[in-house]
């Protein structure tokens, strides 16, 4: 396996991602994708779409692709009849005026051909294949208001800002938006992110808090006492503290993706249990569940998931 091979393969490896997870991302073929990984270059198509392909695949998984192109061959495709480079041993054949005469007549009939279709004044029809169509953005730029304004916008977790507020170099693809204000309903939803998009959110006035029954004492009754207050609800949560870089992934108990990408070292995942959590450096990722440290979730480097709470 060559360098550039092995370092698409460590990538996605470390990412716990599958080739057809990523052919499907990059709507290629998964045999492409195995090429490039075994170095396989004659399995290719030609090199300028060979090297697009590669491209693209190196910055889905967060690469350079200047390091990786600059060692990819010029040339792709079928091998050549020798692959050693050694001369072919001379064969035995017919005589060379057999094969001028050959030539001769071909030519001739070529012209003949050429001729007879200028008379007959038919056009010839050339199929020119349509261009490749134009990559899609990686990022793209979020702008989100709310009224009332000053509320905080959350993307995937992390705290965009109070509203107004515009984040550029979003990476494309699902993203969960969550938007809370002091006495209003919080506000959430995914949203699918293509292209630069501008959104504008009325929050809904949160119903007023029902009043406590606290009824007092009567004199036909005098040892009545008030009912005992209800306890407060506490959500169970589940905390991530990112204490290297890893890919992470959290969807809910029934695989709605909640987030997925490559947090800033030091960044903090807060969610409500149940969830599923998936870390291609089990080691970089602490994890508190309910105000109880249980420590990181594996070995450096060894993808894992775990699901919180564990299943019974």
């Amino acid at each position: 396996m060559c360098e550039t091979g092995r370092r698409l393969k460590e990538a996605r490896e470390t990412q716990g991602r599958s080739l057809a997870e990523m052919a499907q991302q990059l709507s290629v073929r998964k045999v492409i994708l195995e090429a490039l990984e075994e170095c396989r270059y004659e399995e290719l198509p030609e090199a300028a779409l060979s090297r697009g392909y590669l491209r693209r695949y190196a910055q889905i998984l967060g690469l350079d692709p200047e390091p990786l192109l600059a060692e990819f061959p010029a040339k792709t495709g079928s091998r050549a009849a020798n692959p050693t480079g050694e001369a072919a041993p001379p064969r035995r054949g017919l005589p060379i005026w057999f094969w001028t005469l050959l030539l001769l007549i071909l030519i001739g009939a070529g012209v003949a051909a050429w001729r007879l279709f200028t008379i007959q004044n038919k056009p010839t029809t050339v199929e020119v294949a349509p261009p490749p169509p134009p990559a899609a953005p990686q990022r793209v730029t979020l702008r989100v208001t709310t009224q009332p304004p000053g509320a905080r916008v959350y993307l995937d977790g992390f705290l965009l800002g109070q509203s107004p507020v515009q984040a550029p170099g979003i990476e494309v693809g699902e993203r969960v938006l969550r938007i809370e204000a002091p006495g209003f309903k919080p506000y959430q939803t995914t949203l699918r992110l293509t292209e630069n998009k501008d959104l504008s959110v009325v929050l809904e006035v949160a119903p007023p808090p029902p009043a406590a029954s606290n009824p007092s004492p009567t004199p036909a009754n005098p040892q009545t006492t008030p009912p005992a207050a209800t306890p407060p609800t506490n959500t169970p949560s589940v905390v991530l503290r990112l204490e290297g870089r890893s890919w992470v992934r959290v969807t809910t108990a029934n695989g709605q993706k909640l987030y997925e990408g490559i947090p800033a070292q030091g960044a903090v995942l807060t969610y409500s249990q149940p969830v599923v959590v998936r870390a291609g450096n089990p080691a970089a990722v602490r994890v508190t569940v309910n105000g109880q440290d249980q420590g990181v979730m594996g070995q450096p480097g060894q993808p894992i998931t775990r699901r919180y709470p564990a299943s019974p």
